[in-house]
């Protein structure tokens, strides 16, 4: 394909023109004058004027886009606003108006070609910035449009408003450039949208298009092979001098790889992982010191329980010694009295024999006088005496069957009280029947004692009494037996059939069983209201309350192995949706409680929950890294209840979303009843084939603190209606008790019995006073010899009286001592019971702070150590622990401040420092930041810290990935594509031949010796076998050798001087310099000639096998091997400045009919004549002054445009070129003629 035609609107200086182009175009003229800015048209339509790939003035040395050094650099906007010296041609209103320029390129198939014709144009909106003196031309829009089959002229963008008529006459003044944004759709309503393809401001899209229908294809080129070809097209037409044979092939011939990117892209990478490794090791020492302070505030929290426990003991083990004492001494004194009591009774015996032997005394005496009366008398007192005796006797257990028989009234009338009360009825009917009231009725109805006087009875005389005495005892009788018949119906076996039983217990006793089995349903209740308090207590203070197994398998864990950091599932799991909450958790169950330990830890624990005992082994361990995996498979449904779940530990999200994540939530039965596994919002679940209920009551909830919450109006509710049992069961027990307690006082009477008897007796005193008065007392003779032995008996018990009377003073004293002293150990006792009960109080105290402590299972145990106490050791023991308590404290305080200071400010603590008093109140901050340290702790180890070892995984990953395929792979297949790319050319210039010598290039290279250790390096790191296995370049084998490039390729992409590294780690990713290039031109016959070393050889025979490679590297850009249609325009500024006349034309004559190419050649008027008879077409440039200003410019570029005719020309020349040698021969025989 040739470019046919060339169309300028608003380009640079050039008028508004279009340009026929032949096969050989001559661009001449003075400097300035406008060659070049053609060229950079055609450059723009072939490049799009992409970054990297266009370089406006490129005749000009070391000239580049980036305006280097504060040089002024040509633009699109430059050239479409004619900017000249600064000036523009085009300026519109400063700050206001924009100006289309157009730039449009004619391309026709040539002979042989079955392409059809194109049009590509290139529109370009741009305005003038101008900033105090400064102005800057800017662009505003691009587009890009190519017309397949379709040959466009100027009139297509520039048009008039003219009649038909006025056709053949146009008005210059009616034309105007067609705006930008209105050309696309002039042009489809003229050729139709199918034949005007639109690429908004799409530079690589556009150049993949262009260079397909280039050629010939429907269809767009890949981006690499478009950018390749463009590249190409500059690069040939751009003139560097060639100076060095090794930097001509690696900058000239093959394509520059930018890596720098992808180079910055892992050193980012790269820094990116050791600073994310330096944070996750900051985190692990923060871990660290959080788990050390959290150990010592959990160590301060038992130490400070130990130390209450051991007050509570020392206490408890000082009461117990008081109570001993106190007791001793009490028996002491019990003793005491019991001595005095036994020495008065011994001094009242010996009184009693003193007064006896002195009666006999005065009866002997009486006796020796003869007096037989008096001895009658005496025997009849003496009778009397003993009635009397009796009958106080029998009067006092009459007043106890009295008191007997008022008793059983008064249990009685309680008993029938309490059996007729509605609860005890329903509760005790066999106790409130007919019989029973019946028997109770009579008692209070008939056994009453009447209106008989016990005083009269005991004081007064009763003979004329004992008729009506006799009369009343009858209704006593009749009384008791009422009496006893009901202690007999209560206390006597019960004969009567129960359930069809005859039971052989008593009516009591059976009253017993049911007071029995009230106060084990109170005890009961009682326990049950005790572990729901202690619940709601573990609930304020946010705990759940685990099943019994668990806690106990916790515990185990915890004190065999506490680096496994046990935790339970459901306190890191929340449900966000309150709707779902009780169905979530009931399709779970008891899969909540399962236990989480540290992954490298999980044999050992399942080991430790094995060998616990009964039923506790039932805990379960969650397999954590497997979870990880399988989780990692698992699809979440939009409606997966994992969607409903928030996690506060990774591996409780691992596990629930590999268990649960294919659960589904469904609103209705029907939809339940299709889903595999699935739940609905109010209970009913699905999975393995089945339907079931899978609600729960308020009262179980345990994932989130909403859950918690709920849990906990739950129970206090349940607290409430226990507490209301509870209290219920307390009254029932009592009034049983009540019961219990009036039957177990009815006592069976012997009122009428006893009564009869002093009857009995009084009869008796009447009997001995009639008898005394009787008697007539007479004298009898003395008995000399009984009398001295008394006396002398009487003076011996005299003597052990006056001894008993001293002893008995001796014990009243010692008496009065042991009772100051039992009153002094009393007070002591009732102190240390004070004691006791402060520090049971204060162990109590405890669980307001700690849900976790056992309180009843403390107090007992340390109940049972009071009784083993050694005093003296736990009073040393408790002053370590105190020093330990102030130990722990300063550690835990020290520990805070550590970690305060390295991590972030949302994760700091606020810990409240030691006041001076280790008191209740520190224990409670203690146990709060004991809380917020294990919380935190949690966070930063299973989340953060896990969060930051896959990201650290996929950066190591990605980065593996990216230095091995953008780095390695990459640099690998440059050097591989370096050395095919070079054959390519030897094979391409096999066909190139030049001149009369037929000479002939060829390139060959060499191993660089520094970069041949990198390139051994990216081999072997492509070809490393473990590379798909998620081996990363940290862990890969390698040898020493490439071990140490590694290591220094590491370090330069590490480098703190980024620029240095990035510049030094550029040039190792520049394929490029890998080796050494040569370039040998061969002549047939001789050898090779390294153009290196080419020394004798001038600058013009550099630059032609210069021509002559970048003429095949362009062909083979072109693909001119490949298909029937090809680009074949090439394009050459400030051409053929080093080769005399003769290589010129031969160069150019190569580039025409030995490769077919159309040239298009810039070249000053002064060096253009000896090469007129090449050219078809050539366009002379001249920059004029003009009268009329156009905008800022004051002059004006003329173009001529001719079509030579060649035959003409060359005949012209060849006259000249006789003229000349005959004037040269002519002037040559005059110098001879002269001499």
């Amino acid at each position: 394909m040739f470019l046919k035609k060339i169309i300028f609107i608003n380009w640079g200086n050039i008028p508004n023109i279009e340009f026929e182009m032949g096969p050989v175009n001559l661009l001449s003229g003075g400097s300035g004058s406008g060659k070049t800015t053609v060229a950079d048209a055609i450059q723009t339509i072939m490049t799009a004027a992409h970054e990297n790939l266009f370089q406006y003035n490129p005749g000009q040395d070391e000239t580049t886009q980036r305006g280097r050094g504060g040089k002024r650099v040509r633009t699109l906007a430059s050239y479409v606003l004619g900017c000249d010296d600064g000036s523009y041609a085009r300026p519109g209103n400063i700050n206001g108006d924009a100006t289309d320029g157009y730039l449009a390129a004619i391309f026709h198939p040539t002979e042989g070609e079955s392409a059809e014709p194109f049009t590509a144009i290139i529109a370009i909106r741009a305005w003038l910035d101008q900033t105090g003196k400064q102005m800057v031309a800017r662009q505003d829009d691009l587009l890009f449009l190519i017309l397949p089959g379709e040959q466009l002229s100027i009139e297509h963008l520039i048009r008039s408003d003219t009649t038909p008529a006025e056709k053949n006459q146009p008005d210059k003044s009616n034309q105007y450039t067609v705006p930008m944004d209105q050309l696309n759709n002039l042009l489809i309503a003229e050729f139709g949208k199918r034949h005007v393809e639109k690429y908004d401001n799409k530079k690589r899209a556009y150049l993949r298009r262009l260079y397909g229908i280039l050629q010939g294809r429907k269809d767009s080129v890949s981006e690499q092979e478009a950018m390749h070809a463009a590249k190409t097209f500059s690069k040939f037409m751009a003139y560097k001098p060639v100076q060095s044979i090794d930097r001509f092939v690696s900058e000239e011939i093959l394509e520059k790889k930018d890596l720098g990117e992808a180079i910055r892209s892992i050193s980012s990478q790269l820094k990116t992982i050791h600073a994310m490794e330096r944070d996750a090791s900051q985190l692990v020492d923060s871990i660290n010191t959080l788990k050390q302070a959290e150990g010592f505030a959990s160590a301060y929290i038992e130490q400070w329980i130990e130390i209450n426990s051991l007050d509570y003991s020392l206490a408890m083990h000082t009461y117990k010694q008081r109570q001993a004492q106190y007791l001793k001494s009490k028996q002491a004194r019990q003793q005491y009295r019991s001595q005095l009591k036994e020495n008065e009774s011994e001094t009242l015996d010996i009184q009693q024999r003193i007064e006896q032997i002195h009666d006999q005394l005065v009866q002997l005496e009486a006796q020796r006088q003869g007096v037989l009366a008096l001895q009658q008398k005496d025997e009849l007192e003496a009778q009397l005496q003993q009635q009397k005796k009796q009958l106080v006797e029998t009067a006092q257990q009459l007043l106890q069957e009295d008191a007997q028989q008022e008793s059983n009234i008064r249990k009685l009338e309680s008993l029938n009280r309490e059996l007729q009360t509605p609860e005890l009825k329903q509760q005790l009917p066999q106790f409130s029947d007919l019989e029973s009231m019946g028997q109770i009725k009579d008692v209070l109805q008939h056994g009453q004692k009447g209106d008989i006087n016990l005083q009269a009875i005991l004081q007064k005389d009763l003979t004329d009494d004992l008729a009506s005495l006799e009369n009343h005892l009858d209704h006593i009788r009749h009384a008791q037996n009422l009496h006893n018949r009901c202690h007999h119906y209560w206390h006597a076996p019960d004969e009567r059939q129960n359930a069809g039983q005859i039971t052989s217990q008593s009516r009591f006793e059976q009253l017993s069983g049911e007071a029995q089995k009230m106060r084990i349903r109170y005890d009961a209740l009682s326990q049950k209201r005790k572990q729901k308090q202690h619940e709601i207590e573990r609930l304020q203070h946010h705990k759940v309350n685990y099943p019994a197994f668990v806690q106990r398998a916790l515990d185990a864990i915890k004190q065999s192995c506490p680096q496994a950091d046990p935790r339970v599932l459901c306190d890191h799991v929340e449900v966000k949706d309150a709707r779902w909450q009780m169905a979530i958790e009931g399709y779970m169950g008891g899969a909540r409680f399962s236990i989480l330990v540290d992954e490298d830890y999980e044999a050992e624990a399942i080991r430790i929950i094995r060998q616990l005992s009964g039923r506790d082994n039932r805990a379960k361990i969650i397999q954590g890294k497997k979870a990880a995996r399988d989780s990692e498979r698992s699809r979440q449904q939009a409606n997966s209840i994992i969607k409903v779940l928030e996690f506060s530990h990774t591996t409780a999200m691992h596990y629930v979303t590999a268990s649960y994540a294919s659960v589904l939530m469904v609103e209705t039965a029907e939809e339940l009843k299709s889903t595999g596994r699935g739940l609905t919002h109010d209970g009913m679940a699905a999975g393995n084939y089945s339907m079931w209920r899978c609600d729960l009551p308020d009262t179980d909830l345990v994932f989130g603190a909403a859950a918690r919450e709920r849990a906990l109006k739950a129970k206090q509710q349940e607290l409430q209606a226990l507490t209301e049992d509870w209290q219920q069961a307390n009254d029932q027990m009592q009034q049983l008790a009540r019961v219990q307690d009036n039957v177990r006082g009815l006592i069976k009477l012997n009122y009428a019995e006893t009564l009869s008897e002093i009857m009995i007796t009084h009869r008796e005193i009447q009997k001995l006073d009639n008898l005394l008065a009787q008697l007539d007392l007479s004298e009898h003779e003395e008995l000399e010899q009984k009398l001295n032995d008394l006396k002398q008996q009487e003076q011996q018990r005299r003597q052990q009286h006056e001894t008993l009377l001293k002893k008995n003073g001796e014990l009243a004293t010692q008496i009065k001592n042991i009772e100051k002293e039992c009153k002094k150990l009393s007070d002591m006792q009732d102190s240390t019971l004070q004691q006791v009960e402060q520090c049971e109080q204060n162990l109590r105290a405890i669980v307001s702070q700690w849900s976790e402590f056992d309180v009843e299972k403390k107090l007992d145990q340390a109940e049972k150590e009071s009784a083993q106490l050694n005093e003296e050791f736990s009073n040393n023991y408790r002053r370590e622990v105190e020093t330990q308590l102030h130990e722990l404290e300063r550690k835990m305080d020290k520990a805070i401040q550590q970690h305060n200071e390295h991590c972030m400010p949302a994760d700091s603590l606020i810990y409240e420092n030691y006041s001076g008093q280790y008191d209740q109140a520190l224990f409670g901050i203690i146990c709060n930041t004991q809380k917020q340290l294990d919380t935190l702790y949690n966070r930063l180890k299973n989340n953060i810290l896990v969060e930051k070892h896959e990201k650290l995984k996929q950066l190591k990953d990605s980065f593996n990935n990216a230095f091995v395929t953008h780095l390695c792979h990459t640099i690998h297949q440059a050097v591989s594509s370096g050395k095919r790319q070079i054959q390519l050319l030897n094979n391409e210039l096999e066909h190139h031949r030049f001149g009369a010598d037929q000479e002939q290039f060829r390139f060959d290279s060499q191993w660089m010796p520094e970069y041949r250790e990198y390139a051994r390096f990216f081999d072997e790191v492509i070809k490393q076998p473990t590379l798909s296995d998620e081996v990363n370049l940290f862990d890969m084998p390698l040898s020493v050798k490439s071990e140490k490039v590694r290591d220094r390729l590491m370090a330069m992409l590490l480098d703190e001087d980024e620029h240095k590294a990035l510049k030094e780690l550029e040039r190792i990713a520049d394929y490029r310099n890998y080796h050494r290039y040569e370039i040998y031109k061969e002549v047939e016959g001789k050898e090779p000639i390294a153009l290196s070393e080419y020394g004798t050889g001038s600058g013009g025979q550099l630059e032609t096998p210069a021509y002559i490679i970048r003429s095949a590297a362009i062909t083979s850009a072109f693909r001119f091997s490949e298909g029937s249609n090809h680009l074949r325009m090439v394009l050459v500024d400030e051409a053929f400045s080093k080769m005399d006349e003769s290589r010129s034309r031969e160069v150019i004559d190569y580039l025409t009919r030995s490769l077919g190419l159309q040239l298009i050649f810039i070249m000053p008027s002064s060096k253009s004549g000896p090469f007129m008879d090449l050219i078809s077409n050539e366009f002379v440039f001249a920059k004029c002054p003009s009268a009329t200003p156009r905008g800022q410019l004051h002059t004006q570029v003329w173009v001529d445009r001719k079509q030579c005719n060649q035959e003409k020309i060359k005949t012209l020349w060849a006259n000249h070129r006789k003229t000349e040698q005959y004037q040269a021969e002519m002037d040559f025989m005059k110098e001879f003629t002269d001499a």
